[in-house]
């Protein structure tokens, strides 16, 4: 026969806890219902912690964006992720690399594996966000010597679509037009792409940067140089693609569909099927 006393040992302490009867603190942590007091690597939480100094372990509480007020210092905090994974050029545009480019090398022929070493750039909006989630001191310029960006920084966009802004009527009056082909559609889709619209605006003629850069930024062509005339090709009409146009277009086919049963069937080649210039389908 035990003793009482032994019954106030540990098992007892099982005997309640088999029983389901509600137990002390202690035994909860030995049942781990409550968070460990000590940090193991079983316990450790890596989604609970700081973000570190490569930008891993961004936490959920945070998140995941930038800090207004620090609760250190109290100033404000950069998004360490945007600024590690991503590269601001001087002219204000994002460069990325592309992603997966290290994964399953081994399977990759030539060209991906070459794809994989270049940068892209950024979705406009994401310029937006990122210029947000960094400081000011980030978007300085840097002169770095024997930087490898520097190519880069110094090819601006805005700069480059501004010139050619201001001397678009200079390029429409003295450029040589030798490969501005004409604009032509044959089939338009349901939802009119990019490609289906004209494109002609910002055409460059020949030589059109040297006679750029010679001019100090305004478009002044040599006249002397000779070009070669093109090949003489279809001069095809140029059809509008409104939604209004495809509309029109509909119903007009609509209605010849309705009355060839009482007229007769008609040629693809009759007038009434072929779009005439000038009219309301031309």
């Amino acid at each position: 026969v035990r003793s009482l006393s032994g019954l106030a040992g540990t098992s007892s302490l099982n005997c309640v806890k088999n029983a389901g009867l509600p137990t002390s603190s202690h035994n909860l942590k030995a049942q781990h219902l409550l968070a460990p007091t000590s940090l193991t690597i079983i316990s450790k939480r890596t989604w609970f912690q700081p973000m570190d100094e490569i930008g891993r372990g961004e936490t959920f509480k945070d998140a995941h964006g930038i800090k207004v007020i620090d609760e250190r210092d109290g100033q404000r905090k950069g998004l360490l992720a945007v600024e590690n994974r991503f590269k601001r050029l001087d002219w204000g545009v994002w460069i990325r690399p592309r992603a997966g480019r290290d994964k399953k090398l081994w399977k990759k022929n030539r060209h991906q594996l070459m794809a994989g070493v270049r940068h892209m750039f950024c979705a406009p909006y994401h310029h937006r966000r990122f210029n947000r989630a960094v400081l000011s001191e980030l978007k300085e310029i840097r002169h770095i010597p024997d930087d490898p960006y520097k190519v880069y920084n110094d090819l601006s966009f805005h700069y480059y679509h501004s010139i050619a802004n201001k001397n678009s009527v200079r390029i429409r009056k003295y450029g040589n037009k030798i490969y501005k082909f004409d604009w032509f559609i044959a089939h338009y889709k349901k939802y009119v792409t990019y490609k289906q619209k004209d494109n002609r605006a910002f055409y460059e003629p020949p030589r059109y940067t040297k006679d750029i850069a010679d001019g100090d930024g305004v478009y002044i062509p040599d006249q002397s140089i000779p070009y070669d005339e093109p090949v003489p090709h279809y001069q095809l009409e140029q059809r509008g693609h409104a939604v209004i146009e495809k509309r029109n277009e509909r119903r007009h086919w609509k209605f010849i569909r309705e009355h060839e049963p009482y007229v007769g069937y008609l040629l693809q080649t009759h007038p009434l099927k072929l779009p005439v210039y000038g009219s309301k389908l031309g």
